[in-house]
C-alpha cells in the first residue's frame, strides 16, 4: 500500500492539466456552502478557533470505519520551497522540501475536497473555507489550475487518516484529494476510512493525490476524548 500510494502521489504535468477542469470547479463551491457562517452545532470547544483557543482546537476526521477527534496544539507549518504566490507559503500541487525544527512527521492526513457538489454539512470536518482550526486560512493551487489561483481560501473539507500514530502529538502531511460527486463523497462518508478513498481513486471517482507542503500538529484522540488512547 506505502509503495502504491508513493508512486501515486508523483504529479505530471498531464495529471495536473487532466484535473483543472475539476479543481477550478472548487473555487465556486465556497458559496454554495454558506462560507461566511461558523458552525454553532459541535460539541468540541475550540473547533472554529477564538481567542481563548490560542491555537489549541479540534476537528473531526474518518478512520477505520469510525469518526475520531483530532487535538491540534500548533499553527500549522508551511515553508518554501516549493515557492508560493500565497501569504501563507502553503502550496498545493508540490511537496514540501523543509520540516518543521522539532518533532516527527508522520503518516498523511488526506484532505478530502467536494469538487462541483454541495455535501451534507454535518459530513464536513471544516465547513467554512479559509477557516480551520490550526490550518492555513489560504494556499497557492496555482500548480494545479494556473497562475490566477496563487492565492485562495483554503476550501471546505474533510480528513481521512490510514494510522492513528498511536495517539501522539506529531507533525501530518497534508495529501489533497478531490471527490468528483456526491455519491462518490457519501460513500467515502459511510465507510469512513482511507480503502474507501483509495477505492474512489481506483474508480476514478476521486482525483489522484495532490501534495502539498503543508504540515498539520495533532494527535488523535481516544474514545471519549482520551489524550492516552482508548478509553
Amino acid at each position: 500500500m506505502a509503495g502504491e500510494r508513493s508512486s501515486r502521489i508523483k504529479i505530471g504535468v498531464s495529471l495536473l492539466t487532466g484535473i483543472l477542469a475539476v479543481f477550478a470547479l472548487t473555487l465556486g463551491v465556497s458559496a454554495a456552502f454558506g462560507m461566511g457562517q461558523r458552525s454553532t452545532s459541535s460539541p468540541l470547544p475550540c473547533e472554529q478557533g477564538g481567542d481563548h483557543c490560542i491555537h489549541i482546537g479540534y476537528t473531526k476526521a474518518w478512520f477505520n470505519g469510525r469518526t475520531v477527534n483530532l487535538e491540534y496544539s500548533h499553527q500549522y507549518f508551511c515553508e518554501e520551497p516549493p515557492s508560493s504566490s500565497s501569504r501563507s507559503q502553503c502550496e498545493g500541487g508540490a511537496p514540501g522540501t523543509k520540516t518543521p525544527p522539532s518533532g516527527a512527521v508522520v503518516s498523511d492526513i488526506y484532505v478530502l475536497v467536494p469538487l462541483g457538489f454541495t455535501p451534507p454539512r454535518d459530513t464536513l470536518a471544516c465547513p467554512t473555507a479559509g477557516h480551520c482550526i490550526d490550518h492555513p486560512s489560504s494556499l497557492d493551487l496555482s500548480r494545479v489550475f494556473g497562475s490566477s489561483s496563487g492565492n485562495v481560501a483554503l476550501p471546505s473539507h474533510s480528513h481521512v487518516l490510514e494510522d492513528k500514530e498511536s495517539f501522539q502529538s506529531t507533525w501530518w502531511p497534508v495529501v489533497v484529494v478531490g471527490v468528483k460527486s456526491l455519491h462518490a463523497w457519501n460513500t467515502i462518508a459511510n465507510k469512513k476510512s482511507a480503502d474507501a478513498m483509495d477505492h474512489c481513486e481506483a474508480a476514478g471517482n476521486c482525483t489522484n493525490e495532490i501534495p502539498t507542503n503543508i504540515l498539520l500538529f495533532f494527535q488523535v484522540l481516544g474514545r471519549g476524548g482520551s489524550p492516552n488512547g482508548p478509553a
